[in-house]
């Protein structure tokens, strides 16, 4: 089995404003091992990317985290002053932000940006700083670094940029990168690059990674085990061909269902009506029952934890519903059935 190196174990964080307290995260558990992929999926404002700022010690002063754990190989994130935190950022965990533009300083050149990451955290000065600089640049193929090296984020293209980010991040050698909606902003194939630059990356440094990421599509060919997350908390976890396979969350399924496919027709698609709940109220029922279709009475009185849904033993799929996983693909098959078919607009 490998080894563990991230292990989170019942964290919460919650924003503590004026006027109300958000519960942004509501008791997340997850583990990463060395030298895996995790995709953790779910829409705007479910807690994805706040989970990770927590774990990087970057949110700011009106969050208040707790955790039974947050273990990162053998240091207490929770504990650790802060001195010790700012030298395991960048070093040990680094984070790919969504936007480059707003990460990179555009008053600095990208050689300057990724320097201070080399001399900070390995020690360079002088040529070899130099050398080591450029040589991050090459290593996520990023054309003629020798030049490239000088010039300033808004002289590069958005691909390019988010190279340029990678570079810097990775510069440290981190064991651990969390890259956040990383191509986002990208076209199609400049999205394939940049996923397939992580992984080689992954492969030479064995490094983990995890993804976050609203697109299901993304996480299917990159990641071995999936988290979705909702409404603050993860209700669906498993290895990812056993989460494309059988999903055993309606959610889960609502986002699929979503996602256009060669095998099906437009007409198939589907949006998850409804819209997520207030997270300024501490929640009783499951979170997901006014938008789901196949909520029973005990869906309104007790929130589900996640609960076995493996389909073969020895498998790890775990979901919050207490709907068994053929419960919900029987009923959805006959809604799907039952529901009038529009015809296509000619």
């Amino acid at each position: 089995m490998s080894e563990t190196l991230l292990r989170v174990k019942n964290l919460h964080v919650r924003f503590e404003g004026q006027d109300a307290v958000v519960h942004a995260v509501r008791g997340v558990d997850f583990e990463v091992a060395r030298g895996e992929t995790l995709g953790i999926v779910g829409e705007s404002g479910s807690g994805k990317s706040v989970t990770q700022m927590a774990v990087m010690g970057l949110l700011g002063p009106n969050a208040v985290v707790t955790a039974e754990g947050l273990d990162f190989d053998g240091h207490d994130l929770l504990t650790t002053s802060a001195s010790a935190q700012r030298r395991l950022r960048g070093r040990r965990i680094a984070m790919i932000f969504q936007d480059p533009m707003t990460s990179l300083n555009p008053f600095l050149t990208l050689g300057t940006q990724i320097a201070e990451v080399l001399r900070l955290h390995r020690g360079l000065r002088g040529r070899a700083l130099r050398r080591a600089t450029i040589e991050a640049l090459a290593e996520v193929q990023i054309p003629r670094p020798e030049l490239r090296v000088e010039q300033y984020p808004h002289e590069f293209s958005g691909g390019m940029r988010q190279r340029a980010m990678i570079a810097m991040m990775i510069a440290g050698r981190p064991d651990l990168l969390i890259a956040d909606e990383p191509t986002t902003a990208l076209d199609v194939t400049v999205q394939a690059q940049i996923l397939e630059l992580l992984r080689e990356l992954q492969r030479e440094r064995s490094m983990s990674i995890i993804l976050i990421t609203h697109d299901l599509g993304v996480v299917a060919g990159f990641a071995e085990r999936v988290a979705v997350m909702y409404a603050g908390r993860i209700v669906e976890a498993s290895a990812t061909e056993a989460l494309f396979d059988a999903p055993a969350h309606p959610y889960t399924r609502g986002l699929l269902a979503s996602i256009p496919r060669l095998d099906r027709d437009v007409e198939s698609l589907r949006a998850i009506p409804g819209a997520p709940p207030d997270l300024s109220a501490l929640l009783r029922e499951c979170p997901f029952r006014p938008r789901c279709a196949f909520a029973v009475k005990r869906c309104a009185e007790e929130e589900p934890g996640l609960l076995d849904r493996a389909l073969r033993p020895g498998t790890e799929h775990r979901a919050a519903c207490w709907r068994e996983v053929h419960e919900v693909a029987a009923l959805e098959a006959a809604a799907a059935a039952a529901a009038p078919r529009e015809e296509p607009l000619r």
